[in-house]
């Protein structure tokens, strides 16, 4: 998949790396979440977890706010051959009466507005009827809040710690590579 050609950093628009996409559809998908799924994608950029998650069996929805990005993953799809919906929504006000099974997302991580990850996973709890999978950035404090907020919402959690780098993306970067430590949550349903 290619990086966005125009990434815009009030949406805080970044490349995920491709072996974390690699391995959480993969750990998705060993968990009987993405084959014969109903897959979401919020603030899908140009469709990775989605192109992913189509490869591997799932029907997969891409939501996203930023047009450009819709454009280009619709573009790459077709070139792949991948059938998926593409919806230009905010995630903030998006609602859909059917429930989607498995929702993944790599939400902005807050750093141009605040919260705005939190926005992102109460929008991915609300979707699923039965697990969702986000990427935060690595924090004890911030781990507490949104453990809360998943488990007000019915949902259980697990976390594990991974290695996330950013390439050099926007004229201010001054190194090639920035690596820090992100969380993936797996919230799964309480039934």
């Amino acid at each position: 998949m290619p990086p966005h050609p125009n990434p815009k950093i009030f949406l805080e628009q970044y490349l995920t790396p491709p072996e974390v996409v690699a391995d959480l559809v993969w750990l998705a998908f060993l968990r009987g979440e993405i084959k014969g799924k109903r897959v979401a994608d919020l603030g899908c950029g140009t469709g990775r977890f989605c192109a992913a998650a189509s490869f591997l069996g799932a029907y997969c929805a891409c939501i996203e706010i930023d047009n450009e990005s819709i454009t280009l993953a619709k573009k790459v799809f077709k070139e792949l051959g991948i059938d998926a919906d593409f919806i230009n929504a905010d995630v903030e006000y998006f609602y859909s009466q059917s429930k989607f099974d498995t929702v993944i997302e790599n939400p902005p991580f807050g750093v141009k507005r605040k919260g705005y990850d939190l926005i992102f996973l109460n929008s991915a709890l609300d979707l699923s009827n039965d697990v969702v999978y986000s990427i935060h950035k690595s924090n004890e404090k911030s781990e507490e809040i949104i453990k809360n907020i998943a488990r007000k919402k019915g949902f259980s959690s697990e976390v594990i710690t991974t290695n996330f780098e950013i390439g050099y993306y926007y004229p201010w970067h001054r190194n090639n590579i920035h690596k820090f430590l992100v969380d993936i949550y797996l919230f799964k349903k309480i039934t």
